[in-house]
């Protein structure tokens, strides 16, 4: 299992961790986050690709202002 983190990119050292085995759109994946302690609500959109950089899917995770509870979309590319 491979694991990535990405900061939020809000100023804080908060960060989104993604989890997954194998490939982008063909393994199942975890998302978490550190809570979210600012008073403001936070998004990051992550373009999920494959080796060759071409974007297979985008996935939103969306924070309440002072939440540990997070929302996820994925949206899968075709072509």
């Amino acid at each position: 299992m491979a694991t990535v983190s990405i900061l939020w990119g809000d100023g804080s050292a908060d960060k989104i961790t993604v989890s997954y085995t194998g490939t982008a759109g063909t393994s199942p994946m975890s998302v978490t986050s550190d809570p979210n302690r600012s008073v403001v609500t936070r998004e990051k959109v992550l373009k999920l690709k494959n080796s060759a950089g071409t974007i297979l899917a985008t996935l939103t995770v969306r924070q309440s202002k002072r939440s540990r509870a997070y929302s996820v979309d994925y949206n899968v590319a075709y072509k």
